[in-house]
C-alpha cells in the first residue's frame, strides 16, 4: 500500500482528503505544519501533498527543503490564485500545482499519474546505469551522480526528465510528449511547467559544474540530450553538440 503524507493545516480538508484517499487504497497521514512534518520524515512516504499556507514555515519553504535531500513526489494544493505561487513553487521543487477549492478525482488522477513515473514506452530503461562526462546516471536506483561520486538530489519529474532525454538521445522529444510522459495529459500553449521543470534541471546540472550544459533547446523541436553516452553494456556513441 502506498503512503501519502498529507501537510495540510485545516483539518476539515485533510480529514476529507485522507478519508477519500484511504477509500481508494492510499495510507494517509496528517502533518498541521511543516514543523511536525519534518519529525514524520520523508523516507517512509511515497508522496507529499503541502499545502502553501502553514502555520509558522510555509508550504513553499518546506518544499524547497525537502527538495534539498529527497526525491519524493511532492504536489502542492493552495488556494492563492494566480501564476506566481505556481511557478514558484515549480521552480522549488514541487512536482504538480493545484488550486483550492480542487476536484478530488482530478487530484487521485494526478497522484496516479505521478507515482507511475514511466518512461517513454520502448524507450524506457528500467535497469542499468549511463555515463557521461564522469556523470552517471543510475537507472537502477532512480539517481544522478556528477564526478567524484557526488550525489546530486533530483525530483521526481527532474529525474524522468534527464532518464527520457537522455534514452531519446541524439533525437529530440517534444515538449507535447514530454508532457504526454509527465503530466499525463497535453499542456495549451501558455503552460510553461514543462520548460520550468527543465530549467530547474539544468540549474542543478550547472550548479555542481558549471559546464554541465547537456540539455540542449531544438526550435520547434523540443529539448536534446547533448553529450557522448556510453551505457552500462560498454557501448557507446557520438552524440551531437549543436543544434
Amino acid at each position: 500500500m502506498q503512503r501519502i503524507h498529507i501537510i495540510e493545516d485545516d483539518p476539515e480538508i485533510s480529514s476529507l482528503l485522507s478519508s477519500y484517499l484511504d477509500e481508494r487504497h492510499f495510507q494517509c497521514v496528517v502533518s498541521e505544519s511543516a514543523e511536525v512534518a519534518y519529525r514524520r520524515g520523508n523516507v517512509m512516504f511515497d508522496l507529499l501533498i503541502v499545502d502553501l499556507m502553514l502555520p509558522g514555515e510555509s508550504g513553499l519553504e518546506f518544499c524547497k527543503k525537502v527538495r534539498a535531500t529527497s526525491s519524493v513526489p511532492i504536489i502542492i494544493l493552495s488556494a492563492v490564485k494566480g501564476d506566481t505561487e505556481r511557478i514558484i513553487g515549480l521552480e522549488l521543487g514541487a512536482d504538480d500545482y493545484m488550486e483550492k477549492p480542487f476536484n478530488p478525482r482530478e487530484l487521485l488522477a494526478r497522484i496516479n499519474a505521478l507515482l507511475r513515473r514511466t518512461g517513454p514506452g520502448e524507450r524506457k530503461t528500467s535497469a542499468g546505469k549511463l555515463s557521461f562526462d564522469g556523470w552517471v546516471l543510475d537507472l537502477t536506483n532512480e539517481q544522478l551522480h556528477a564526478p567524484r561520486n557526488l550525489l546530486v538530489p533530483l525530483s521526481t519529474r527532474e529525474y524522468a526528465v534527464l532518464s527520457i532525454l537522455a534514452q531519446a538521445s541524439p533525437n529530440p522529444v517534444s515538449r507535447d510528449e514530454l508532457a504526454q510522459l509527465l503530466i499525463g495529459h497535453d499542456i495549451e500553449p501558455g503552460d510553461r511547467r514543462i520548460d520550468i521543470l527543465v530549467s530547474r534541471l539544468r540549474k542543478k546540472l550547472t550548479d555542481v559544474d558549471s559546464k554541465a550544459q547537456y540539455i540542449r533547446t531544438v526550435r520547434n523541436q523540443g529539448y536534446k540530450f547533448c553529450c557522448e553516452i556510453e551505457s552500462s553494456n560498454g557501448t557507446s556513441s557520438a552524440r551531437s553538440t549543436t543544434l
